[in-house]
């Protein structure tokens, strides 16, 4: 796969992290700061019990090529345009791909039950692999997690200030269908719910309570669909009019794709997992 890595790609320093970590105190539970995990709210996991819950066998796209061939790299082109690329790693970083409007760094979030890797409060490391042209993916493995689970994600728009220092702000995306990407899980199968915080949903938005966990007020139940990564690389598509709240907290009625702050990947409590998201981009 070509690799267009302009100048807004090479902008990977240490204020990619910090305009990408979790929001603090997003959530009634204590906040979690730079080297330690955070709280629901910051990770937009779901209530205790049903958080980040996958749709068994629900993959958003037809399997590659068999796992005796290896990945169908056609499965899944580059995008036409290359703005419309989120990240590769291809930097050996979880950096995203910097344009004037886009920004952030990708993050590594839990509930502080378990133990993940990467551990959050960093840019997080990607790791070597080997999938078509591809040369790195944004990993994650942990185990232990019994409130909400964990998961990784990034904020699309950098934040006000510079530095990670300001507000967050939102990302319009109205003019895109969804989002596609390369996965696998090198433990057999893992169920993931793939989030997508808009204005309604992520406490920044001030349009719901972020100090309630649960209930018709709460924050932080935002618009997703579960899949499950397999054990061979697959591509998956992710279309903005399939995805839906769970349920459990603050319910609109569409999602905003014109005001969104990130997306992110995450694992319900209870499951051990050890997985990769490569070539993340906007589907047009």
């Amino acid at each position: 796969m070509t690799r267009a890595i302009g100048v807004w790609a090479v902008l990977v320093s240490a204020a990619l992290a910090c305009a990408s970590e979790p929001e603090q105190n997003e959530g009634p539970m204590t906040g979690g700061t730079a080297g330690t995990s955070s709280s629901p709210g910051a990770s937009g996991g779901a209530a205790p019990g049903t958080a980040g819950m996958a749709a068994p066998g629900g993959t958003a796209a037809a399997p590659a090529a068999g796992s005796g061939s290896g990945p169908n790299c056609s499965a899944l082109p580059p995008p036409t345009n290359m703005d419309d690329l989120v990240a590769d790693f291809e930097m050996g970083t979880g950096a995203t791909i910097q344009t004037p409007t886009r920004g952030g760094g990708f993050y590594m979030f839990n509930d502080m039950t378990g133990m993940q890797m990467p551990a959050p409060g960093m840019l997080p490391p990607a790791t070597s692999v080997s999938r078509c042209a591809s040369t790195y993916a944004l990993c994650m493995s942990g185990k232990g997690f019994t409130m909400w689970g964990a998961g990784m994600g990034t904020d699309f728009a950098p934040t006000t200030g510079g530095m990670g220092a300001g507000m967050k702000q939102t990302y319009d995306a109205s003019m895109y269908k969804g989002v596609a990407f390369w996965a696998k899980s090198n433990t057999g199968s893992t169920a993931v719910r793939v989030g997508f915080k808009d204005k309604n949903t992520a406490p920044e938005g001030g349009q719901c309570n972020a100090m309630a966990s649960t209930g018709p007020e709460a924050c932080n139940d935002d618009w997703g669909k579960g899949i499950t990564f397999s054990a061979n690389w697959q591509p998956y598509t992710i279309s903005f009019a399939e995805i839906m709240q769970s349920g459990w907290g603050k319910a609109f009625p569409q999602f905003q794709a014109n005001a969104v702050y990130s997306i992110q990947f995450q694992v319900a409590q209870g499951l051990d997992f050890d997985l990769c998201v490569d070539d993340l981009a906007f589907v047009r």
